[in-house]
């Protein structure tokens, strides 16, 4: 390796609590510490619910395993109720996220990721009632001191407008590596773009059609370009959104794969 570090050879590693395997959280939570990671981000959503009853036990549970909690994610489904004209929705979902802020505060995670585009091919373009659920939304992430991080999904001016529109120590980017390489036509620009607002990362590959969220060097993405790209003052941590088969491994090598995947990206020259 060079002897010159690249600039996220210090960073933390992590991954995504959900990575593809349906046992315990507490039993993925120990994995992933054992693998070698020291941070995990959380899926906010009934689907974790059902592991223990209450997704106010998850932060503990996670927790003693010894792993950090970055963010949560913030369920996504019902992002184009963000820009909806029906009032009533567009209320409910508002309200949902300042629920998942206030959950935030309570359990001291700094941050949540949540989706503005609508996961749907060919999204309309982002429209002013977007910005206005957005401000409601982002004055009470501030007054609660948590950061929202909006993530790059099927079309950047959704980043776009939200980032040019808002101003804030309290709002930031959440980079979606695998979803940059197939939704982009300019790959790596996003990251250039907003690299200055990186409070996040969802770090993935895939091989260059649709969303497969592989560990990184499994697929088809440029990480070399990426790692030369990285904003030299992200502190945060390098958070894999990877999921793998059940089928096919035991979570114990999947994770041990993934870890190497990150010890990789910090071994690329500059």
């Amino acid at each position: 390796m060079n002897q010159d570090k690249n600039v996220i050879y210090d960073l933390k590693a992590g991954i995504f609590i959900w990575f593809g395997w349906r046992i315990h959280i507490s039993q993925r939570a120990q994995f992933i510490k054992k693998a070698g990671f020291d941070a995990t981000c959380l899926w906010w959503s009934d689907d974790e619910k059902a592991n223990t009853g209450s997704l106010d036990d998850l932060p503990k549970i996670v927790r003693d395993s010894g792993l950090e909690i970055d963010n949560i994610h913030a369920p996504f489904n019902e992002a184009h109720l963000l820009s909806s004209e029906n009032i009533s929705e567009r209320r409910r979902l508002i309200d949902l996220h300042k629920q998942w802020i206030g959950d935030c505060a309570r359990h001291n995670i700094p941050k949540i990721v949540f989706h503005t585009c609508p996961d749907f091919p060919n999204p309309p373009a982002p429209n002013n009632l977007l910005l206005d659920s957005v401000e409601e939304i982002l004055k009470f992430a501030e007054s609660a001191k948590i950061i929202l991080a909006v993530e790059n999904i099927r079309r950047k001016e959704y980043v776009d407008i939200i980032l040019e529109k808002f101003d804030s120590e309290y709002l930031g980017f959440c980079y979606d590596s695998g979803h940059d390489f197939i939704w982009s036509d300019k790959p790596i620009e996003i990251l250039k773009k907003w690299g200055h607002k990186l409070a996040a990362t969802h770090l993935h590959d895939n091989l260059g059609s649709d969303d497969d969220h592989l560990i990184p060097f499994s697929g088809k993405i440029d990480w070399r370009k990426i790692v030369l790209n990285w904003p030299k003052d992200y502190k945060g941590v390098l958070m894999l959104e990877a999921i793998g088969d059940g089928k096919t491994q035991s979570p114990e090598s999947y994770l041990s794969a993934a870890f190497k995947s990150i010890i990789k990206l910090k071994d690329i020259e500059i």
